[in-house]
């Protein structure tokens, strides 16, 4: 992980203005060696790396050295290039003597940074000696990952689906019978097994599968985990069975939530799942206060997956407890092949009989567990040669389970492509137990890191991209969600296995640390040398936080009303599920941040003073609260907001003033725009003023009066828009408009009758959404023009009848698929096209 730290701040010295200017005089000299003994220290690391992890203590004294002194270095040259840009922005005479004549405080400073710098060298140079001393190779080099990105692009062109349904078919129609059979008291079904064994992959098969959506009316899955709330669970249940905004119910007391779930119930037979569930009185817990899952005695189910017999047991109500059975020996070569082996590789190597051979040999070793199967085929996947294999199968431990799955992690972990995906790897122990992680997110927080490289021929959110394919590929991450759009993963979750391995490795590495006031501090590192330089609090109940001056990263999940330090060298403040107050002052002083996300505030927010907004490449602030009223963006804010020239991701969830769209022209790098909500928004600023790079626009407004179509067509590189509140009766869009549109939501176009779509326009549209359309009597002609449109869904637009409508007609005789939504619950077949679409599930 050290690696990692390092190549960080080389990035970072390569790209300092500091370097193009005089302003460093002397120092820029110093900034030169000091690069130079960092890359001999990168070379350095890649052998250290395996040394610390063969148990050699005296490397990771010097690894933990070499990560302190790396970003010290990068403190102090940043803050040294955070006082030339300050003095560019300053005005009149006092910006003209900042730039041109040093004052005497910035001479001071230059002082200071040229001693510092001199210090951090001499560390670097007693740590060159005391590797020398430990005969260490300060030159061993490995396989550069660029060479990974020159050949990913074409192996993921095949990549195959992302769970492979294997051995467990029996067991599917079994579980499933149990659940739809004619018995109308309301009662269980659990399955029960050991981590790793397939309980979720089975309970989702059976949760999606045609049979029980077509057997229950209302259908709900939460993940519980060790560390649940019960209101939480019954917050999110609710959101799911009445299509309510998790905003609208987020304030509810719990008596309030269970009894909304209890009366919506009452009438619907219902399937509720309570996946991963560790402890006996959870079922209790959910119903405490008021019985929110009530029987009434119409078959409705529960279904349950955990690893302990007494949970499984203990739910308040009739109970088939399944116990997950192990993968016989030719199921597990099946899964295993279908991993190691994908079809695409197979049918153009020559040599199959001899993997064949092998892999049913390793397959054997991995006794029936999926999670084993597939994680170790998707590493021998990247290593497709006998000898690979064989050694593999030499190298295996004698024990089972725990100690077999900690070595093919390791193993895995280890043939990762580089130090940079391994880093993005282990960074997943930050999120909590099952969280699901949203890509997009993840991607602006390695960014943010400084694990994802630049590249040549790739930016770098496309290496992001593929970093997270690779994880998948290998089965590290598991997928949970893929856009029907365009295929890019957007959501991930880690299993649990996996994230207590990468919990392990981060404390051991002093990468990072997890505090979870409900377990304990679970990832505190084990030794006084470590030092961690970033922190996940995790269900944390305390009023303060306490974190290391020198940290750099902080998330926080599940975090009730807290105050933080103060932490000047932050560069990453990621919270979500959370309500914190006086943020401004937090981060006051932080000239490093890079990344502010997912904030929700309980105060209103007032711009910070220190902070390097020219820096900051993401900004999700959520403003939301009870007192909606008040919680508005400020002028003040607009103008802080404006600042931020580096800016990739603007996510503002805010009542929101128009003025805010003055400041687009001044944001030439932005690639994401979510902003909630517009009261009145007259007009969209011309084309021109956007940054030609975005690719996602999200944007809702009470009332918007002039079409909005003419200027977002024009952004060239744009791939999803999502637009709601307008209020014009017609709209349109031209011949040579939205060029890589791929995806499309209109949502409360309530006065629209007329959309008018030239033929050329949207070449690339796949998919499209329609919601709240309640003045539009027909679709529009034009979209039997669109060639890629494959997927058209209409929510609540009351005056199309599909059966009639000529359009939807020939839409699907083309192949399109249309889906229905009014709200209810019944089965409409679509007579065009071979797959059934159910209406109001969400």
């Amino acid at each position: 992980m050290a690696e990692s730290a390092v190549s960080a701040v080389l990035g970072s010295v390569g790209n300092l203005a500091v370097q193009e200017t005089t302003f460093l005089c002397g120092v820029t000299f110093e900034v030169g060696l000091l690069k130079d003994e960092l890359m001999r220290l990168q070379a350095y690391l890649k052998d250290a790396d395996s040394k610390q992890r063969s148990g050699d203590a005296r490397v990771a004294v010097l690894v933990s050295q070499i990560r302190a002194a790396a970003y010290e270095a990068q403190n102090v040259i940043e803050a040294a290039d955070y006082m030339e840009k300050r003095n560019g922005l300053k005005n009149g005479f006092m910006g003209a003597i900042s730039r041109y004549a040093r004052l005497p405080s910035d001479l001071v400073t230059l002082h200071k940074v040229g001693g510092e710098i001199q210090r951090v060298r001499r560390k670097l140079i007693e740590i060159f000696q005391s590797a020398d001393r430990l005969k260490i190779d300060l030159y061993n080099t490995a396989v550069d990952g660029n060479e990974f990105l020159q050949d990913f692009s074409q192996m993921h062109q095949n990549f195959e689906d992302d769970v492979v349904m294997v051995g467990f078919e029996n067991e599917h129609e079994e579980i499933v019978d149990k659940l739809v059979d004619n018995d109308n008291m309301l009662s269980a079904v659990s399955i029960i097994a050991m981590g790793g064994a397939g309980k979720t992959t089975l309970a989702k098969k059976v949760y999606t599968t045609s049979r029980v959506k077509q057997h229950f009316e209302v259908v709900a899955w939460v993940t519980v985990s060790q560390t649940f709330k019960g209101i939480d669970l019954l917050k999110d249940i609710m959101t799911q069975i009445t299509g309510n905004t998790y905003d609208s119910v987020d304030q509810m007391q719990e008596y309030e939530v269970g009894k909304n779930i209890s009366d919506f119930l009452l009438q619907k037979r219902y399937l509720v799942v309570l996946d991963d569930v560790w402890e006996v009185d959870t079922w209790d817990q959910l119903n405490k206060v008021v019985k929110a899952f009530p029987d009434a005695a119409n078959g409705s189910r529960v279904l349950l997956t955990t690893r302990k017999l007494d949970v499984a047991n203990h739910v308040e109500m009739p109970t088939h407890v399944h116990s997950l059975r192990h993968l016989d020996e030719e199921k597990s070569w099946e899964l295993f092949r279908s991993k190691a082996l994908p079809s695409y590789r197979r049918s153009v190597m020559c040599d199959m009989d001899e993997f064949e051979k092998l892999g049913r040999k390793l397959a054997r070793k991995c006794d029936g567990l999926p999670l084993a199967l597939t994680v170790l085929g998707g590493y021998l996947s990247r290593n497709l040669n006998t000898l690979s294999w064989s050694d593999v199968l030499l190298g295996w431990p004698s024990s089972k389970n725990v100690d077999m799955m900690r070595g093919i992690l390791a193993r895995s972990y280890k043939d990762l492509p580089n130090h940079h995906v391994r880093s993005c790897f282990v960074y997943l122990a930050a999120f909590p137990e099952d969280f699901k992680i949203k890509v997009c997110v993840l991607i602006e927080l390695w960014i943010a890191e400084g694990f994802i490289p630049h590249a040549p021929k790739h930016k770098q959110e496309e290496t992001a991209r593929m970093y997270v394919d690779e994880l998948a590929q290998r089965s590290l991450v598991h997928v949970t969600s893929r856009s029907m759009a365009h295929g890019w993963i957007e959501e991930i979750r880690v299993h649990d296995v996996l994230r207590d391995w990468c919990i392990e490795n981060a404390r051991e590495d002093g990468f990072l640390s997890i505090i979870d006031k409900t377990s304990g501090q679970v990832g505190i590192p084990s030794n006084a040398i470590m030092k961690s330089y970033r922190s996940s609090y995790q269900d944390f109940s305390g009023q303060n936080l306490e974190a290391t001056p020198n940290l750099r990263a902080l998330f926080g999940f599940q975090l009730s009303i807290i105050s933080f330090p103060r932490l000047r060298f932050l560069r990453v403040l990621h919270i979500e599920n959370s309500r914190i107050s006086d943020l401004s002052s937090a981060i006051g002083g932080c000239i490093h941040l890079r990344f502010l996300g997912h904030v929700n505030l309980t105060d209103e927010f007032s711009p910070p003073k220190g902070v390097q907004q020219n820096e900051l490449q993401s900004f999700r602030l959520n403003l939301n609260s009870t007192n909606f009223s008040r919680k508005c963006c400020n002028i003040d804010m607009v103008r802080f907001l404006g600042l931020m020239t580096q800016l990739t991701t603007l996510w503002l969830v805010a009542i929101v003033p128009v003025e805010l769209m003055d400041i687009f022209s001044n944001l030439p790098r932005l690639v994401e725009i979510h902003l909630f909500r517009f009261r009145v928004l007259d007009k969209l600023p011309k084309s021109h003023h956007f940054s030609q790079s975005i690719r996602s626009f999200n944007l809702h407004a009470t009332n918007i009066k002039q079409d909005p179509m003419p200027v977002l067509e024009k952004l060239q590189c744009l791939v999803v828009l999502k637009l709601g509140g307008y209020s014009g009766r017609t709209m349109s869009c031209s011949a040579r408009g939205f060029p890589g549109l791929q995806n499309l939501h209109l949502i409360d176009f309530r006065f629209t009758k007329e959309w008018k779509i030239e033929s050329g326009t949207m070449p690339k549209l796949s998919h499209m959404l329609l919601r709240r359309f309640p003045k539009m009597s027909k679709l529009p002609e034009g979209l039997l023009h669109l060639p890629s449109l494959n997927h058209l869904e209409l929510q609540l637009v009351p005056l199309i009848s599909l059966g009639n409508d000529s359009i939807s007609k020939e839409l699907g005789q083309k192949g399109c698929e249309i889906v229905l939504k009014t709200g209810d619950t019944s089965m409409w077949t679509c007579p065009y096209t071979s797959r059934k679409t159910l209406i109001g599930e969400a």
